[in-house]
């Protein structure tokens, strides 16, 4: 498996995720609310911060797991291949 792509295709997507997540925080900016932490700290960041490390988050994961399949996929394609052109009986 292509380690690099799969992690470039993590950034890609959690990138997206950020828009997406800012997106909806600025889309129903009158009723975001801040997400309730431990850390007072925290608590007195911004809301879009939250939704947009949530949409980060997300889409990384989203990402990385589209690619890892899609690699699974191509190595059992050529796995295949490989076992029809050892195994053809002509």
């Amino acid at each position: 498996m292509n380690i690099k792509l799969i992690i470039f295709s993590g950034f890609v997507t959690a990138s997206i995720g950020i828009v997406l997540g800012l997106a909806t925080a600025e889309m129903s900016r009158g009723e975001v609310k801040p997400i309730r932490l431990a850390s007072s700290q925290l608590q007195q960041d911004s809301p879009y911060k939250h939704y947009g490390l949530i949409g980060a988050s997300i889409g990384f994961i989203v990402g990385i797991s589209q690619e890892c399949v899609r690699e699974l996929k191509y190595a059992k394609e050529r796995e295949m291949e490989d076992f029809y052109n050892n195994h053809h009986y002509n």
